[in-house]
């Protein structure tokens, strides 16, 4: 690495506040940025989410004259075959799932990786990884890697982002629909309409965000992921319910057209489906998405999703929309699937190379072999009942 690049190191949430000028110009700068890179997302995961706040740095990769990148690190355990490995990470924060780097796609963003190796390597206060991503896999980041020795860094494959290219006209989208789902989105559509009170909700102003907000919680809580199905709705969580009234309330605060929205479907005088949302430059990423279990023959949420999709593909600002994951309910709309990787790299020179072989068994041979068995299982158990 040229003599002229180096990196400097913050720490706690004095590092947040002495890198804010820099972040929202490296922030500004990235090429269809997500909400998740938004100093605003990063502050109230701070303040509200991560385990470990007082381990938190910041490195900031600077040319000689300005700060080219920033890498957020926070301290955590992760869990290998049964072992735990404490590593240090990009903020990977579960509601948000995608992390990363803050910098534009240049030539800092290939000189990151080594920059921070050299780096850590001579600090690495107990942490024997550094784990990057989920991030796209286009990312001029991971060229990086490539001149890496082996042994000294693994990545493999997570679940891809269901996108959309919202350039395209809605109808083109559409019409990679099957006749019978197109069919089925039209019934309901009808159905709906013999409801009193019907509405379709945009809200992207301060007055309103707090009220959709609200909504979003009931319904979601309502359902399966309630007190009585697997207790992960947002409400039963006061310190995740912080965190998203943080951020609907302070993303894009600061000026520019970045923000939270929130779509919600009414009928009957109640929201029957709802969806929290983040508009960044071109992308509008949907990070959770909700609907009235009690209404679900109508399928409100894919009427709510049919809804939004046509009103991004009439946004000339709007590129691409970006799901973050790929649930299996999102395959009948045929969306494009954005590769995502995830990289674990070495600190240690000696002792981050086993666990590197550790990482290539778990996520190769060691996950083969658990599909097989369970096939070979499965296989066992339909020739028993056919017996």
């Amino acid at each position: 690495m040229a003599a002229s690049w180096r990196i400097v190191e913050y720490r706690g949430r004095e590092a947040l506040e002495q890198l804010e000028a820099d972040w929202r110009r490296l922030y500004t700068a990235m090429p269809l940025r997500t909400g998740f890179h938004a100093y605003e997302a990063h502050v109230a995961y701070f303040d509200l989410l991560m385990a470990a706040p007082e381990s938190f740095r910041c490195l900031a990769l600077r040319d000689g004259q300005s700060v080219r990148a920033i890498c957020p690190l926070e301290a955590r355990v992760e869990r290998v075959l049964g072992c735990s490995i404490p590593v240090w990470g990009v903020p990977l924060n579960p509601h948000l799932m995608v992390s990363d780097v803050i910098c534009p796609e240049d030539d800092a963003r290939r000189r990151l990786l080594h920059a921070l190796l050299d780096y850590l390597r001579l600090r690495p206060e107990g942490r024997r990884l550094l784990v990057l991503g989920p991030l796209p896999a286009d990312s001029v980041l991971w060229e990086g890697l490539q001149p890496l020795p082996g042994g000294h860094s693994y990545t493999h494959a997570t679940r891809p982002a269901a996108v959309f290219d919202c350039e395209q006209p809605f109808e083109e989208l559409m019409s990679r629909l099957t006749k019978h789902f197109r069919g089925k989105l039209r019934r309901n559509s009808r159905r709906l309409s013999a409801f009193d009170d019907v509405r379709f909700v945009n809200a992207t102003e301060a007055a309103y965000l707090p009220r959709e907000l609200e909504a979003f919680l009931q319904v979601e809580a309502s359902g399966w992921k309630g007190e009585s199905g697997t207790g992960s709705a947002i409400q039963l969580h006061p310190k995740v319910v912080a965190f998203y009234r943080t951020l609907t309330s302070t993303l894009g605060s600061h000026g520019g057209d970045d923000r939270c929205e929130i779509n919600s479907l009414y009928a009957d005088g109640r929201c029957i489906a709802s969806q929290i949302c983040l508009r960044t430059d071109g992308e509008y990423a949907m990070p959770k998405i909700a609907y009235d279990e009690e209404y679900s023959r109508l399928t409100p949420g894919l009427l709510l999703f049919e809804r939004t999709l046509e009103r991004c593909c009439e946004d000339d600002e709007i590129r691409r929309l970006n799901f973050l994951t790929s649930p299996a309910w999102m395959k009948v709309w045929h969306p494009d699937l954005l590769a995502m990787e995830q990289a674990y790299l070495a600190i240690g020179r000696w002792s981050g190379r086993p666990l590197i072989a550790l990482l290539r068994f778990r996520f190769g041979e060691g996950r083969e072999m658990v599909h097989w068995l369970r096939r070979r299982l499965k296989r066992g158990t339909d020739e028993g009942a056919r017996r």
